[in-house]
């Protein structure tokens, strides 16, 4: 049986919590009448436009003490993942030109200089959350702690991939780069070839799991490698697939138990390190696919993937084109809280598609977002299903994408040619 992976669950909850104090709410969006017909895009450089407003979230939300961005502007509590979206925000910004060369470095290197010296959960690993205001590890109850509460392979691949870019394409970061990979124990974060994770639970308890979860886990798994860190099992794309069938295409999902399929850990692998074996890119162009079916089949431009969103009850939704035998389902953050809305198309990943695999059905998702777009202050979830009407929220992880998706239209290719094997 699949273990639910806790990070994702977590930073989840966190959100849910947040939202709710924050009193935010929507009304749901009538999704009956099919989708209106999409404005074509102002003639301006859209790419750019959208860059320049992703890296408005960034430049208002950098703690200046440490150099972090926090993942909302209401929430200063980041996870490595987060960091790791911040370093490509920042990393894809100065590559179009948005900062130049002396705001870059700076930035950067207050980013590796917050990293060399986070405290580490045992001494081992990222503690899942921490305070991006004073660099604090935080206990469950985002309160300061001494000693944290587990650690996330899936947050840590991340990072770990990104520190890659940088080590890779500009060295005079590399040692930076390396020595926080050396931080890092990976005989505990890598266990018989496969990623563990560690959660202590809310009594305390300490728990710790395969990482596991067709799509994310061969993501994360390759930001491991990147260094050398084979976890062999983990890396597999097909030794735990089932093939499965979305609205007539042939798709593969996780056989060990609960993982969702969605497009986010196909889209960051294509933007960054390219599709390193042909089954990932031939699973990334059938979930796509699947996605188009639902439009060409209901009418309803379809772009799913996991966004924090302002609706009640839950304020955080996996939109996944295939979960536990349903197709094209909204949940909360844990497993068994269907609901019917909200249903959105996703702005980070409706970017990312069309620049991996640009379309005419990609591009008319691409027009739809832009009215996703918050001057001032960054990049809303997206916008509703049915009405296209823009869902607010800016958020860190919105923005980083975004700015990667920009970054990957203009150079044509993968950030890394490093192999992955």
């Amino acid at each position: 049986m699949q273990h639910l992976n806790p990070i994702r669950f977590f930073s989840a909850i966190a959100l849910v919590t947040l939202l709710a104090a924050c009193g935010k709410d929507s009304t749901a969006p009538d999704n009956s009448g099919g989708t209106p017909e999409v404005p074509n895009p102002p003639a301006a450089d859209v790419w750019q436009a959208g860059a320049l407003t992703a890296w408005t979230f960034i430049a208002n939300n950098t703690q200046a003490s440490t150099g972090l961005a926090k993942s909302h502007e209401t929430f200063q509590f980041v996870t490595t993942w987060d960091i790791a979206s911040q370093i490509a925000a920042t990393y894809s910004a100065h590559e179009l030109g948005i900062i130049d060369d002396a705001n870059y470095d700076s930035r950067i290197k207050k980013i590796l200089a917050t990293l060399t010296t986070l405290p580490l959960y045992q001494g081992a690993a990222f503690n899942r959350f921490y305070d991006s205001q004073t660099g604090q590890m935080v206990d469950r109850n985002f309160k300061p702690s001494t000693t944290g509460f587990g650690w996330s392979t899936t947050d840590i691949g991340r990072l770990l991939t990104w520190l890659r870019v940088l080590a890779v394409n500009q060295p005079q970061y590399s040692a930076q780069a390396t020595a926080i990979k050396n931080r890092l124990n990976m005989g505990r974060l890598i266990s018989g070839g496969t990623l563990m994770g560690v959660d202590v639970d809310a009594n305390g308890s300490t728990i710790t799991y395969a990482e596991t979860g067709l799509g994310y886990e061969q993501y994360a798994a390759g930001g491991f490698a990147l260094w050398g860190n084979r976890a062999s099992n983990s890396l597999n794309p097909t030794a735990t697939a089932k093939a499965a069938t979305v609205l007539g295409v042939n798709v593969w999902i996780d056989g060990r138990g609960n993982a969702r399929l969605t497009s986010e850990p196909y889209i960051m692998m294509g933007l960054e390190t390219g599709f390193w074996a042909s089954a990932l890119k031939d699973q990334a162009q059938a979930v796509l696919a699947a996605q188009k079916a639902r439009n060409d089949q209901q009418g309803i431009i379809t772009i799913v993937t996991e966004d924090a969103m302002p609706d009640a009850p839950y304020y955080f939704y996996y939109y996944s084109v295939y979960h536990s035998g349903k197709t094209f389902v909204v949940e909360g953050p844990g497993y068994g809280t269907v609901v019917s809305n909200p249903r959105w198309v996703s702005s980070k990943a409706a970017f990312a598609w069309h620049a991996i695999f640009p379309s005419d059905y990609t591009l008319k998702a691409f027009n739809a977002v832009q009215a996703a777009a918050m001057p001032g202050h960054g990049w809303g979830a997206g916008v509703y299903e049915g009405t296209l009407k823009p869902t607010g929220y800016a958020t860190l992880n919105t923005a980083g994408m975004i700015l990667e998706a920009v970054l990957y239209h203009k150079l044509g290719k993968a950030f890394l040619s490093q192999p992955i094997s």
